[in-house]
């Protein structure tokens, strides 16, 4: 099986998955209650409205979101319109969606890739320092800076930031509805820290997976064979890496996906940030349906391409391994 054809088999399991979550998405908001309807409902009760005028408003509510149509032809519609990307305008904003979501996508970028480049480049020095100097006290307080990194929660040190700075959080109270809101922050709040504290998301488990391959590497037949050469401790960390790699680059893209769709949501919550999980929260609590499957499509779409990148960076970083294009 050529290399090409495993690139399209993991391109067609990535739309199956795309479809699968678009058709769960939409499941979920027709087969539950609408509290956005409810709500406007209810308010409307409370001014004294008529069971007929509730029903009015019902009906032109559905209409206007274009589901007073039987399910299936709602179902085709969503799902084409998804896959050829049309995704029309938002509920809530009446703004095109496409744009709107893209724009978030490369806000939430701007600070999460500039962390996982941090996060894999000192989590690897760490990793391999602490290998490298396990027995040491230097190995062991850079392996126990690591592990409370690790279990420091960003949010709250964000937030205590945040408030001895007198800036305020993104994320608060609206009537009945929590909702995050955009905050204006000086460049330094704005876009320094929430990497450094994404950072430290990845950072722990980094260094703990590099340490683990580095020893384990470290007593092989071939690791002894450079020391007796003579090679130095940076040889022997440089094949040390070379040997750990392809496990290292599997969490790196393992570890983002779960960055995504976690850690971005508190940070951009704690500092406002207009980005992916700003968007997708607000739109849920809005029954904003065009919204959610739009960044629930972009946010599938990453895992599949990170996936193909795995593949590829596996034949690059040793070309032992067989992705498919070799027999």
């Amino acid at each position: 099986m050529s290399l090409l054809r495993l690139l399209v088999q993991r391109v067609v399991l990535g739309l199956v998955a795309i479809w699968a979550l678009l058709s769960a998405i939409f499941l979920v908001f027709v087969a539950t209650e609408d509290w956005l309807l409810d709500r406007i409902l209810a308010g409307e009760s409370r001014g004294g409205a008529t069971p007929e005028m509730l029903e009015r408003t019902r009906s032109e509510y559905l209409a206007e979101r274009g589901m007073d149509r039987p399910l299936a032809e709602q179902y085709v519609e969503w799902i084409t319109r998804m896959f050829t990307l049309q995704w029309g305008e938002s509920f809530e904003t009446g703004q095109t969606v496409l744009p709107t979501v893209t724009e978030a996508a490369i806000r939430t970028g701007a600070y999460v890739v500039p962390a996982i480049l941090l996060a894999a480049g000192l989590g690897l020095l760490v990793g391999l320092y602490v290998a490298l100097y396990d027995r040491s006290n230097r190995g062991r307080v850079a392996r126990t800076l690591s592990y409370l990194l690790l279990g420091l929660p960003n949010f709250w040190l964000g937030t205590i930031v945040l408030a001895a700075a007198g800036l305020g959080i993104g994320f608060g109270w609206d009537l009945d509805v929590n909702r995050i809101r955009t905050l204006t922050l000086p460049v330094g709040y704005g876009y320094v820290l929430p990497p450094l504290l994404v950072t430290t998301t990845l950072l722990g488990a980094i260094v703990s997976y590099a340490r683990a391959y580095a020893l384990r590497y470290s007593g092989t037949d071939f690791m002894k064979l450079v020391r007796a050469k003579g090679g130095g401790r940076a040889t022997v960390a440089r094949h040390l890496l070379r040997n750990a790699a392809i496990p290292l680059v599997s969490l790196v893209f393992t570890e983002t996906l779960a960055l995504v769709a976690i850690s971005v949501l508190v940070i951009e919550a704690v500092f406002g940030i207009p980005g992916l999980g700003y968007l997708l929260y607000n739109a849920v609590w809005a029954s904003d349906m065009p919204v959610v499957m739009g960044s629930s499509v972009v946010i599938v779409g990453i895992g599949v391409v990170g996936n193909i990148l795995q593949d590829l960076s596996y034949s690059i970083l040793d070309p032992r391994v067989d992705t498919g294009s070799r027999r």
